[in-house]
């Protein structure tokens, strides 16, 4: 539970900081809408008397989001795609990093003072490609998470939201349903594959947030990060009854040019015992559309 103490520490220490900065955002178009992919490659090549090695290892992250606002209605969605391979001469290609996560979520306002709103989160989680999981093998949807969330929270937006800069914290507490799809892998407390589908429910805590800041023209730092929290039953005797998913991603962009950072930590004794915990930092091309 190290990284996720330290995941915490972090959102406390990020909220403090901007904390002096926090007023009502400025108006705005209702509709947001933006698609960010970026690519990074790294080439090796290496020459000896009897032999000579070629190596190709590339990573792609594509992050997309559609956002409507309004003052009682409002929908977030965003897309995160993280997809990686190492191609050797004469070898077959490699996956090393394969993540698919959607989320979808539609909110209306239930009191004004104090602002509270009720949420509805779908979220999907999988990899697009067959890779190897616990000497299993997995695919898309196979297995996928989608966990349908009813929760009460609240949605923030700290400092003055304009082109130039956006700080907002989505939190909640609440109820999820959640359904394991699977084709052929096995989860850990199964004696033997059974359905396609498995069902739980619990109670689940939230929290998202996403920054961005235009620095200087062609400089641009952000950070975004997704959260879930589902506690399964017998949560109060082990905490290891339990889901944490998170996506945390941070950059800095130089113009088309990106340093990005991406940990990808999901804890689930379903699909193993051991914490599963993805960490890339890639210097690459990025977009903007």
């Amino acid at each position: 539970m190290k990284e996720l103490v330290n995941k915490l520490l972090w959102i406390i220490f990020t909220i403090f900081l901007f904390s002096p900065l926090i007023y009502k955002a400025q108006d705005q178009s209702p509709i947001n809408f933006g698609i960010h992919p970026s690519l990074g490659v790294t080439y090796t090549n290496s020459s000896e008397t009897s032999s000579e090695v070629e190596n190709l290892q590339w990573l792609l992250n594509l992050q997309s989001n559609l956002n409507y606002t309004s003052e009682n209605f409002q929908f977030d969605s965003d897309l995160t795609i993280l997809y990686g391979q190492t191609v050797a001469a004469r070898q077959n290609p490699q996956k090393t990093q394969d993540d698919f996560l959607l989320n979808l979520i539609p909110s209306i306002r239930l009191m004004q003072s104090p602002t509270i709103r009720l949420f509805w989160q779908t979220k999907v989680e999988t990899q697009m490609k067959q890779g190897i999981l616990n000497n299993q093998q997995t695919g898309f949807l196979d297995p996928a998470f989608l966990t349908h969330t009813l929760f009460v929270g609240n949605k923030n937006q700290f400092i003055t939201q304009t082109q130039e800069q956006n700080f907002q914290i989505t939190y909640g507490i609440g109820y999820s349903f959640q359904q394991i799809i699977k084709k052929h892998f096995q989860l850990s407390n199964e004696s033997q594959p059974s359905s396609n589908v498995d069902y739980i429910q619990g109670p689940t805590a939230v929290f998202n947030l996403t920054f961005t800041k235009q620095i200087k023209d062609g400089i641009c730092a952000n950070v975004s990060l997704s959260s879930l929290l589902l506690a399964k039953k017998d949560f109060l005797k082990s905490t290891s009854n339990s889901r944490f998913s998170s996506m945390l991603t941070s950059g800095i962009d130089f113009g088309i040019l990106s340093i990005q950072y991406t940990n990808r930590l999901v804890y689930d004794k379903e699909l193993s015992n051991r914490r599963q915990l993805d960490q890339t930092l890639v210097l690459g091309v990025k977009f903007s559309i």
